[in-house]
């Protein structure tokens, strides 16, 4: 059989394989966060990708501008590479005093010193933090949201090598 043919089968059996563990669906399956996150972990380690975590509101403005960012095909491309998990952080709210979310409010803390939205954290396959991705450097200067191409280049950084050749299709020989 064709290498190319080959390739096509494989990469196409990892996607459907692992595709109820990207965006919400991880969360249709899994109880917690947590799980979520771990489960990530593991089928990053199987495929050589970091987990990209997105923390974020429906009524946050910054988070729905990212959510439509996200399809653009450059940078939809570039998070093809990562095993991504959304958690949706649910409302702001006062307990004992103090602004918290009404969910993940721990988990955003365990792994960013600030609690704010939008806010991607980039894990390796082991739950190690990578980065905490810091919203100044993808602003669009012109406008208020995200800069897409800015966030792109960002996370290129974190794409593992192998996973540039699957995500890209590459040929070998």
């Amino acid at each position: 059989m064709n290498t190319k043919i080959r390739k096509l089968i494989c990469h196409l059996f990892i996607f459907f394989t692992t595709f109820p563990l990207f965006g919400q669906n991880a969360m249709n399956t899994y109880k917690t966060g947590e799980e979520a996150i771990a489960s990530a972990c593991v089928s990053a380690a199987n495929i050589n990708r970091n987990v990209l975590l997105k923390f974020s509101a429906d009524w946050c403005p910054w988070c729905v501008d990212m959510k439509k960012i996200f399809q653009e095909k450059k940078l939809a491309e570039t998070l093809s590479n990562f095993e991504l998990v959304e958690l949706d952080v649910g409302k702001r709210i006062m307990e004992n005093g103090k602004k918290r979310y009404e969910r993940y409010f721990d988990l955003m803390q365990k792994y960013s010193s600030k609690a704010f939205i939008p806010q991607l954290v980039v894990l390796d396959s082991k739950g190690n933090v990578l980065a905490n991705l810091n919203p100044d450097d993808y602003e669009n200067e012109k406008e208020k949201g995200n800069d897409s191409g800015k966030l792109t280049k960002i996370l290129e950084k974190y794409v593992m090598p192998q996973a540039k050749a699957i995500g890209g299709m590459k040929n070998d020989g």
